[in-house]
């Protein structure tokens, strides 16, 4: 039997064992997600415009005067950030708030930014490219762009920053974007390494205000992991394919792909309560959409997500909880008055 056949036997054996736990609310046509927040606003890009939406509608961005730009974070505030054309065809980071886009320019020598991530204090971090020094990374501060600096490879990406400006990303080694490459928590100006992995090759793609961090560890099959005060997690896989974290929420639940060479992506699947679960196995199959990848997760656990649909189309996906994720507290309170009625029954009984 195939791989990819069997793949969705199995898919669909798993599927229809289990009760949908994720309504589906299928985003504009054409929107691709990048990420979420705690409002429910979703970023992504759409028709080559930045493209930012909620329940009450979607924002095109608009672009720097050139042709296309793209959204990559939002903040709580629904403040974004990405790239986006100027009229010159320069690729410029920006930050959009309050129905603007304004131009965070260059890094000094470089021809080219990107916001990737943005915080509560409206910090970005991001990328830049110079033709002197390949690929950088940046943290606007005080209004200016500032080149971190690198972890003795040929490149570095920033992809991920909290509200206490502490930076994760990638340092690429030979061969750009492939590894080796090594995964890196910038904080106090001061850059260190995030040596956990069995394989010596890691990235890091997100980080949470408690500092947890999700990547992808390239030992094997690659696997997702969590890393939480220098301890370090390894989240596995599923079906024998790779798995990469791509977000996590402040609770400490990840999402990611799971996938083939290439990092091609299959399914999108959840780390949460100490199992992996595959998305699609969540969801009423009777819908017809398969979910690919997940792109981001909140704290109320909703996801933005991206699928097809068994009739050919494609776009983006908002995932909400078919129950509200309960607070610690009243959990705890949940499962004290359960155990009272169980108690009050037993007596009654008696």
């Amino acid at each position: 039997m195939s791989t990819p056949l069997a793949l969705a036997l199995l898919l669909s054996a798993a599927t229809a064992a289990a009760a949908p736990a994720y309504t589906l609310t299928v985003l504009p046509d054409g929107m691709s997600p990048s990420g979420i927040n705690n409002a429910g606003q979703v970023v992504g890009t759409r028709n080559d415009h930045a493209y930012l939406w909620s329940s009450a509608g979607g924002i095109d961005l608009g672009t720097l005067g050139g042709a296309s730009s793209s959204g990559a974070a939002l903040n709580r505030f629904g403040e974004v950030t990405g790239g986006a054309l100027t009229a010159s065809g320069e690729e410029h980071a920006f930050i959009y708030s309050k129905g603007v886009m304004s131009d965070l320019g260059l890094v000094g020598g470089g021809d080219m930014t990107r916001g990737m991530a943005i915080n509560d204090l409206g910090q970005v971090a991001g990328i830049f490219h110079a033709p002197s020094a390949g690929w950088g990374a940046f943290v606007r501060q005080d209004g200016r762009l500032r080149d971190i600096g690198k972890l003795g490879g040929q490149s570095i990406w920033a992809t991920g920053i909290n509200n206490a400006g502490r930076v994760v990303g990638s340092s690429l080694g030979q061969g750009e974007f492939h590894p080796p490459q090594t995964a890196f928590i910038y904080e106090n100006d001061v850059m260190s390494a995030l040596n956990y992995s069995p394989s010596g090759s890691s990235t890091a793609n997100a980080v949470n205000q408690a500092g947890q961090v999700t990547g992808t560890d390239w030992h094997g099959p690659e696997s997702a992991y969590l890393y939480t005060n220098g301890m370090t997690q390894v989240l596995g896989s599923m079906y024998g394919l790779a798995a990469w974290g791509t977000a996590l929420n402040n609770r400490g639940e990840v999402v990611g792909n799971l996938g083939g060479a290439l990092q091609v992506p299959f399914f999108a699947f959840i780390y949460a309560n100490g199992a992996m679960s595959d998305l699609n196995t969540l969801i009423d199959p009777a819908l017809g959409w398969t979910v690919h990848s997940a792109a981001g997760i909140n704290d109320l656990g909703q996801i933005a997500a991206y699928g097809c649909h068994d009739s050919g189309g494609c776009g983006g996906l908002l995932l909400q909880l078919t129950s509200p994720v309960p607070e610690p507290q009243a959990a705890a309170m949940l499962l004290a008055g359960l155990g009272l009625l169980a108690a009050a029954r037993r007596r009654r009984r008696a």
